[in-house]
């Protein structure tokens, strides 16, 4: 399908083409999550970039070199019914942002707002406050944005999986994933990687930028492509029965038990944290009084053997000096008895 069909399809596409109708949905989103720095907000100029065909803007503010700055849920309209929204990047998984991750792919914070790392319960106070603000119409697409350049290690790949199967379990899709800087790494490896997770739907993209903004037309086609298959697969779902505030409702109450769960898992860990502290500073404390207690005893050791020492020498003295004394006794008698028998001879 070459360029205008394709942009012919994405610009009619219509909520009524499926077989029940809307079903009350009214727009498409387009939520991009991910990595911090990974190029979600270059990706989102890049689309923009090609669909409006004119000049290049930096739409999303990307930043000139990676570090992930967009710390608000940002939304940027396609077309009357398709939206993309830059959502806040993540540093790690398995901390309070999680939670923060799966409230914003969800839809349940409000649009167009700073998204805090909440801590505790915080995130759930701030989801039931935002209850009325937010909108059931809202059709979730997610989207993984991962960086080609970035490489995916063992244990890496474990949590992306993770938080793959995650957000299926949330939006009822499997996350479409694009791979960005595709020519800056390996892309056959990170792909591979992403099938072997369960990904079924994999883009490459190498951004458009504020220093590269020639236009190509593997590029535009590129980004037709992919957003011709995000309308493919929400034509595809709404093929079936759907309730809109039903679903919405399922999402909050599970990221509501996500965030529940999390906390339990983040405290006992924090707990098990203390046990540990707690049984090193006990063992280091076992163990400097052991060291102290071979200290005394080295130290009682030298004591002894210099008293013994002591004794020793001051025995060899009191030798010395009897046998000095015995020796003077002896001498002495010598001279008396030489006294006593000159003395005899004289008489």
């Amino acid at each position: 399908m070459d360029a205008d069909r394709l942009r012919h399809k994405i610009n009619t596409f219509s909520f009524h083409s499926g077989k029940d109708g809307g079903q009350g949905f009214r727009r498409v989103l387009i939520q991009l999550f991910g990595l911090l720095g990974h190029g979600k907000s270059s990706f989102i100029n890049s689309c923009l970039y090609v669909w409006e065909d004119g000049d290049y803007k930096n739409w999303a503010e990307a930043a000139a070199k990676d570090g992930g700055c967009t710390i608000n849920r940002l939304t940027y309209p396609l077309t009357r019914n398709i939206t993309l929204v830059d959502n806040r990047g993540y540093a790690k998984l398995g901390s309070y942002e999680s939670g923060e991750i799966f409230a914003q792919l969800g839809n349940l914070l409000p649009l167009g707002n700073t998204v805090e790392w909440s801590k505790g319960f915080g995130l759930v106070e701030r989801i039931v406050r935002a209850e009325n603000n937010i909108e059931s119409s809202d059709f979730i697409v997610p989207v993984f944005v991962y960086s080609v350049k970035t490489g995916i290690n063992p244990s890496e790949a474990d949590e992306i999986k993770h938080l793959l199967s995650t957000a299926e379990k949330l939006t009822g899709i499997y996350p479409l994933v694009v791979l960005t800087y595709k020519t800056s790494g390996s892309l056959t490896e990170t792909m591979a990687a992403f099938r072997n997770m369960g990904a079924e739907k994999i883009f490459s993209f190498e951004n458009y930028t504020q220093k590269d903004f020639i236009k190509t037309r593997g590029r535009h086609e590129e980004v037709l492509k992919f957003l011709f298959e995000v309308t493919e697969e929400v034509i595809f779902r709404i093929d079936h029965s759907r309730d809109p505030k039903k679903e919405m409702k399922e999402r909050k109450q599970f990221v509501l038990n996500y965030v529940h769960d999390l906390e339990k898992m983040l405290q006992q860990e924090k707990l098990d944290r203390e046990r540990i502290l707690e049984k090193t500073r006990q063992m280091i404390q076992i163990k400097n009084q052991q060291e102290a207690l071979e200290r005394q005893k080295e130290k009682e050791k030298r004591e002894m053997d210099q008293e013994l020492l002591r004794r020793q020498e001051e025995l060899e003295r009191m030798k010395l000096a009897d046998q000095a004394k015995h020796e003077d006794e002896i001498r002495a008698q010598k001279a008396n008895h030489g006294k006593g028998k000159f003395s005899r001879l004289f008489r």
